[in-house]
């Protein structure tokens, strides 16, 4: 095998490995690089369900859990039951906010199938670019921003958010 071969393997190799790696820590639900924290929720306004535009700014002052989701997203699917189960039990704490990455009729669609107890705001270009500013490149779905009552993001968790992490998060803020 000749060394420009060698080097093509070694270089293919390297790059296989650092893909698979951020996969796996994709997957696994840990934080990745570019993950935002101690930087503030920009203002923003979306549909809601109904098409009515929602600002921000009504939930200023609030702990907020806003998760960045998609309808055709399997494992945003898996954990709005856990989500609405925060809402929930957390009712007087925090708010839930759902912003999907999505178009409004199949989220609407959707929501006739799910019962959410929290807003659910939509929108593409304009979800996806507050999504860059939560979580700088974001490669996938869902991503949950943990947000402060002063409108610090605190801590972005990447993938499927489960029980025992939304315990913990929480636990820190509360």
């Amino acid at each position: 095998m000749n060394s420009a071969r060698v080097v093509m393997l070694l270089a293919l190799v390297a790059t296989s490995a650092t893909g698979g790696f951020l996969a796996y820590r994709y997957w696994a639900g840990q934080e990745l690089p570019g993950a935002a924290s101690n930087v503030q929720l920009p203002g923003f306004s979306l549909p809601d369900l109904d098409a009515n535009l929602r600002s921000s700014s009504e939930w200023d002052g609030q702990i907020r859990l806003v998760n960045f989701w998609a309808t055709w997203c399997p494992p945003c699917r898996r954990e709005i039951p856990l989500l609405v189960d925060l809402q929930e039990r957390y009712r007087d704490d925090i708010q839930v906010l759902g912003i999907a990455i999505d178009d409004l009729d199949a989220v609407q669609d959707y929501a006739r199938e799910q019962a959410f107890n929290y807003p659910v705001l939509v929108g593409q270009q304009e979800a996806i670019e507050l999504g860059n500013e939560v979580l700088a490149e974001w490669i996938g779905l869902p991503f949950t921003a943990f947000v402060d009552a002063s409108g610090r993001v605190v801590r972005v968790h990447v993938g499927e958010l489960h029980e025992k992490q939304a315990a913990e998060f929480l636990g820190e803020m509360l």
